[in-house]
């Protein structure tokens, strides 16, 4: 019995400490993230590879509370990677970091928001408007500049200001803005508050414009590249679990302080399933970028790795 006793509590010994091994073992991939709905894919990732017995890598999600400092964090290397606007990528790129995008975070869920009781066709050519974005270098800002376009409107009409998305709901109640165009839930968040009511989806102005991409440093693709692979696995599963709206509402109320409500409107408004970056809808963002005259956009061959996803 004694003998039994000692050999139980050996083997015991030896599992946990193999456990602890292997988990010294799991590289760590650390992927930056602004807290708004668009980057929920990568909540789904990172709990997918928490339930998996042999990911072979650890994903450590970093927060930040503003783009720049993300930016600054991934051109730095500081973080392997990040969810971010794609413009902001872009021009990283073109302005010489090591970065490639190898997925996009999600498809649709831009909306525009506009004073309460407010429509599109309130919008006339003998007035100023002024509305929010979260950067000038966004799919949100062209979003608005299409908008203007389609209203006849002149190029003077609209205003910007960049601000920080929780304040807009705020800034717009408060009769500061015009309106805004930001990341989810921000938009959901508007109308539940009653501060703002929907002029327009991003659909009806440029379906389907690409807006946030997951952007990852060329040395861990190149130097990682079965971290990074088993990585972009478990992103590509996670963005067909995401399709299911009650899951996807789950995984989005475990990480973000709003309530149920505004995340299952935001559920509603967003899409994911596919999220691989297709060379005519990077070319769609890129002519928008162009036209615009915000920076000279990347080649797709240049900024784009799709190998990463597809082979997921």
């Amino acid at each position: 019995m004694t003998l039994i006793l000692l050999l139980t509590l050996s083997s015991c010994s030896t599992n946990q400490n193999q456990d602890i091994h292997s988990q010294k073992d799991k590289q760590t991939i650390k992927i930056g993230y602004l807290p708004v709905t668009h980057s929920a894919n990568l909540m789904m990732t990172q709990q997918i590879e928490q339930k998996s017995k042999d990911s072979g890598y650890k994903l450590e999600l970093v927060r930040f509370n503003n783009w720049p400092d993300l930016m600054d964090a991934l051109n730095s290397g500081k973080i392997d990677g990040a969810s971010t606007l794609i413009e902001l990528a872009m021009k990283s790129k073109q302005k010489g970091s090591n970065i490639k995008a190898v997925a996009l975070g999600h498809h649709e869920g831009n909306v525009i928001i506009g004073q309460e009781g407010k429509k599109a066709s309130d919008f006339h050519k003998h007035e100023d408007y002024s509305f929010a974005i979260p950067h000038r270098y966004s799919t949100h800002y062209l979003l608005l500049e299409e908008m203007r376009k389609q209203m006849n409107l002149n190029s003077e009409a609209f205003s910007y200001h960049e601000m920080a998305p929780a304040e807009m709901p705020a800034t717009l109640s408060e009769g500061r803005i015009s309106g805004y165009s930001v990341a989810e839930p921000f938009g959901a968040l508007g109308e539940k508050l009653g501060k703002g009511d929907t002029l327009k989806h991003g659909s009806d102005i440029v379906p389907d414009a690409y807006c946030c991409a997951l952007v990852l440093r060329s040395d861990l693709i190149n130097q990682h590249q079965t971290t990074a692979k088993k990585f972009m696995s478990d992103y590509k599963e996670a963005g067909y679990k995401m399709n299911n709206k009650e899951k996807s509402v789950d995984v989005m109320a475990k990480n973000f302080k709003q309530d149920r409500k505004v995340l299952e409107q935001s559920a509603e408004w967003t899409s994911y399933g596919d999220l691989a970056i297709k060379e005519e809808g990077y070319d769609k963002i890129t002519n928008l970028v162009n036209d615009h005259k915000l920076f000279k956009a990347p080649a797709y061959e240049d900024f784009v790795d799709p190998t990463l996803y597809k082979e997921g």
